[in-house]
């Protein structure tokens, strides 16, 4: 596709959480603009991209890499950031006098625990917004807005270890909480939007965005202890680089960029089945779609390599990153004491985060501003299991993975991308690659 045809505008509003990861504009944008503005001599993919967000970056208000803010500074003829609304980000033209033809929304909030109120205010009103400016630019250019692409999170519940859910099967569609829910409604009322270019990509677990795992992995190599990891090593973890999710995206909104709505619901439309939770009413956002509607038909991919991810196999790439010893258990286990998950989770991360402590004082040269840590939410200890079906994906987008499974070489790559950043410990305790 021809460069100087194409203009990207990307709007993200991830909240953040030091411990757990980066939120869409630190994180996914990055891996995008990475995507699309290859390093020079390399022509870039797009004529211009602006990335919306609420934050600063100069000075940063949020944690973003070294990397992103330098290819703002130096590309700065192709990439803008924004911190702005989204109507005016919509009615200003890119730099060419063009509207922005390609919207990808990367907006949602991560955090558990909030009360709907709360995520149908900072996930479904926003995405919904962007949509409806998106849908009403098509309205006043016709043809002016080539894909409209709407990534969304992990949050459903797939315990069955030899199920691996395709993009029409209802029983796939069941958020395992309340920011589950709001994200899965929201995806029904964009994709109710009639004319929408829409595509939607359910990702899989993002390598990466987690690395809680791979700091255990360094923790229990420094305790020189067995690391223990809850439930069977045949609980679902299908996963996902966030490079090759970015990669999908763009493959995704060229897919779409020659079709008609019709035709891309007649190729990958599948129904998506209301939520039926209780708090999803019209009390709390107007907008939604009633589950008397019944399923929403939309063109949605699942975004899985092809690795097919237990959690058995992460505990084997640690092993062979660290050389540690890791074990599964039930927590039914004697040696629980009849503990409770929360005061499990509590006493491990007590003794990881002392750990990680004594790593971070013997690094040299030392990292003293480093956000990341070995912390684990309990909704992360919890039994969730994620497998999800990505033949259709491959099928019709035909992408190429960086990362065709999550193996050793993700992890150290992943590591190797921590260290340029400085923010990784200088350590002994494994071999670097």
């Amino acid at each position: 596709m021809s460069s100087c045809l194409v203009r990207l505008f990307i709007y993200c509003l991830a909240c953040n959480q030091l411990n757990v990861s980066p939120g869409g504009l630190d994180f996914i944008v990055q891996a995008l603009a990475q995507h699309l503005i290859p390093p020079l001599p390399a022509a870039p993919l797009v004529s211009h991209i602006r990335v919306v967000d609420k934050y600063i970056v100069n000075p940063p208000t949020t944690l973003i890499s070294r990397e992103f803010l330098g290819l703002l500074r130096d590309r700065g003829d192709i990439i803008e950031y924004r911190q702005a609304v989204v109507s005016k980000s919509f009615t200003d033209p890119a730099p060419n006098g063009l509207p922005y033809s390609y919207i990808i929304d990367a907006t949602g909030d991560v955090i558990p625990g909030r009360p709907p109120e709360i995520y149908a205010q900072t996930t479904f009103n926003v995405s919904l917004f962007i949509a409806r400016a998106s849908a009403a630019q098509l309205s006043q250019i016709p043809g002016s807005i080539k894909a409209h692409i709407r990534s969304t999170a992990p949050f459903y519940e797939h315990l069955d270890p030899k199920k691996r859910y395709k993009e029409d099967d209802p029983e796939g569609w069941k958020p395992r909480d309340m920011r589950g829910i709001w994200w899965h409604e929201t995806i029904r009322a964009i994709g109710s939007i009639p004319g929408l270019p829409l595509v939607v990509l359910r990702a899989g677990l993002l390598y990466g965005e987690t690395p809680g795992f791979i700091l255990l992995g360094l923790v229990y190599k420094h305790l020189g202890e067995d690391m223990r990891l809850l439930w069977s090593p045949g609980l679902p973890k299908s996963s996902i680089s966030v490079y090759d999710l970015a990669g999908s995206i763009w493959k995704a909104a060229e897919w779409i960029s020659a079709k008609t709505r019709k035709e891309a619901d007649e190729l990958a439309g599948a129904p998506i089945p209301p939520s039926y939770d209780p708090s999803v009413t019209s009390s709390i956002s107007p907008d939604i779609v009633p589950p008397s509607a019944g399923s929403v038909v939309v063109p949605v991919f699942n975004i899985v390599d092809e690795g097919d991810t237990t959690q058995g196999q992460i505990g084997t790439v640690l092993s062979e990153v660290f050389g540690i010893n890791v074990r599964f258990q039930e927590l039914s286990d004697e040696i629980f004491s009849g503990m409770k998950l929360n005061e499990i989770v509590q006493e491990a991360n007590i003794v990881h985060l002392e750990a990680w402590g004594e790593i971070l004082a013997r690094s040299n040269p030392p990292v003293p501003n480093t956000p990341l840590s070995p912390y684990m939410p309990l909704g992360f200890v919890e039994e969730h299991g994620y497998g999800i079906d990505g033949e259709k994906a491959r099928k019709l987008l035909g992408y190429r993975y960086r990362y065709p499974q999550l193996n050793e070489r993700a992890i150290r790559d992943y590591i190797n991308w921590y260290k340029r950043e400085g923010v990784w410990p200088e350590t002994d305790l494994y071999t670097a690659q």
